[in-house]
């Protein structure tokens, strides 16, 4: 669908702003960064070129609801945070960062450059599989898209008066 248009009163007071997955995923890691500063963030995997530790912000598979001019998005997301394997204190170090981002994935300061505005989170959790942490989360918003306006327009009527 591309652009849509979240519903929610931002920071500056607007009750509507841009919304975009790729902003989405951008605050994440910007929150991530702010919380848990010095690990890369990657919203893709990459094969070469990986700085472990790290992180990667992984959208999973979304669902809608159609509502009365508007749908409802629910939004899964799977934060990962990989380490080396098999080095002393790594799991020490996984469950202090699944408790940092506990902590602050209560919600998402999602900004769309302009403006920022908070997205509550909905059932979190975390797992350990593989030595690697798996923090997943929903976003759930009701969304509108843009549509376009269809202008009055003129037109001449002649009327004759009897």
């Amino acid at each position: 669908h591309g652009t849509v248009y979240a519903e929610g009163r931002s920071q500056k007071g607007n009750e509507r702003m841009t919304y975009t997955i790729q902003n989405l995923v951008n605050s994440i890691a910007a929150q991530i960064a702010g919380a848990v500063p010095g690990y890369p963030i990657y919203d893709s995997p990459n094969q070469q070129g990986t700085e472990f530790p790290c992180f990667f912000v992984f959208l999973m598979p979304s669902d809608t609801a159609d509502e009365i001019g508007r749908e409802k998005r629910n939004i899964w997301f799977d934060v990962v945070f990989v380490q080396e394997r098999n080095i002393p204190g790594a799991n020490e170090r996984i469950n202090q960062i699944a408790d940092t981002l506990d902590d602050m994935f209560d919600s998402i300061s999602y900004t769309d450059g302009t403006d920022t505005v908070p997205l509550h989170t909905h059932e979190r959790s975390y797992s350990i599989e593989d030595q690697e942490l798996h923090y997943k989360f929903r976003i759930s918003q009701r969304v509108s898209y843009p549509t376009e306006q269809n202008l009055m327009q003129t037109e001449d009527l002649n009327v004759e008066v009897g």
